[in-house]
């Protein structure tokens, strides 16, 4: 009998004196932070922000916020941030709120799916629905694959609220699928002619890194190589040259990836031989043609 009871006392202090010890440590580190030296604040954090202590890590997440005793790094700094939020900690979601809204404003996709899921969870106050999924709305439409996924459980599930919508689910569902399969492949545009036959041209993409390369086939069946093409996240730009007789024209293309389109803009110019400089400047010859966008469908 006493032998149990001095093991139940035992086990009583083994679990009662880390907390202690825990709090000790909490309080250690916020003294520290006090007296500004956020390097021991850092070292005391860490292990108990890995532990889910919500304040601790909401203290850890500060300092690489602020770069305070560690290298300033925002997405790290965030992450612990969230993970306080996650568990209920205010001041952890009065933070990541304010994070977020200002890494929206740099047109940072992922800080624009935390705001929607902060909204749509009540984080900072109650919002209209329709503004959180605005948020992800946003993000969704340049790529951020989260966001599609969630607007569509959403609206699959009819979830916080919202009415179930089979078209906006699909919608979503499918955008995701083509931000998924990337560039790479054919892409289409037609526009009615002026008393002929319609204009149709037709883009083949392939990407290796940020390197895009490919073909157009345009006016009078002829195919053109790409150059210089480049691509940077949903932003791509190359150029392609023709030659008509003794001229040719340079006609760049900026594009945007948008899933289920593509965005493009494109100017002409004209190269001339130096002889004819001058006579075609007379007609306007020689310069840079008004940009022109159009949207370009993937072929199926």
């Amino acid at each position: 009998m006493r032998l149990c009871s001095f093991l139940c006392f035992f086990l009583l202090l083994c679990a009662v004196f880390p907390i202690l010890s825990y709090a000790d440590q909490l309080e250690d580190a916020k003294a520290a932070i006090q007296n500004e030296d956020f390097e021991k604040a850092f070292e005391l954090l860490g292990p108990l922000a890995e532990e889910n202590n919500a304040e601790a890590q909401f203290l850890l997440g500060s300092l690489y916020i602020n770069g305070d005793g560690v290298e300033k790094d925002d997405t790290k700094g965030l992450s612990w941030i969230m993970k306080s939020a996650r568990q209920g900690y205010d001041q952890a979601r009065t933070r990541a709120v304010s994070i977020c809204l200002d890494l929206v404003n740099q047109g940072n996709a992922n800080a624009m799916y935390k705001c929607g899921y902060m909204c749509l969870n009540g984080w900072g106050g109650e919002h209209d629905a329709n503004d959180c999924l605005g948020w992800l709305e946003n993000a969704g439409k340049i790529g951020h694959e989260k966001s599609s996924k969630m607007l569509a459980n959403i609206y699959t599930e009819g979830l916080y609220g919202i009415t179930p919508d089979e078209e906006k689910a699909t919608y979503w569902s499918n955008l995701s699928a083509s931000f998924a399969a990337g560039i790479d492949g054919e892409w289409g545009w037609e526009s009615p002619g002026k008393g002929g036959p319609p204009i149709k041209l037709t883009f083949t993409f392939e990407t290796d890194g940020n390197n895009l390369t490919g073909t157009i086939l345009g006016f009078g069946g002829q195919k053109y190589q790409l150059r210089d093409g480049k691509i940077d996240g949903n932003d791509f730009s190359f150029r392609v040259k023709s030659s008509f007789g003794v001229m040719s024209t340079t006609t760049k293309y900026t594009g945007t990836f948008l899933g289920d389109s593509l965005k493009l803009t494109y100017t002409t110019k004209m190269n001339t031989p130096r002889r004819r400089v001058a006579s075609l400047a007379t007609i306007g010859g020689g310069g840079e043609s008004p940009p022109v966008t159009f949207i370009a469908k993937r072929v199926e």
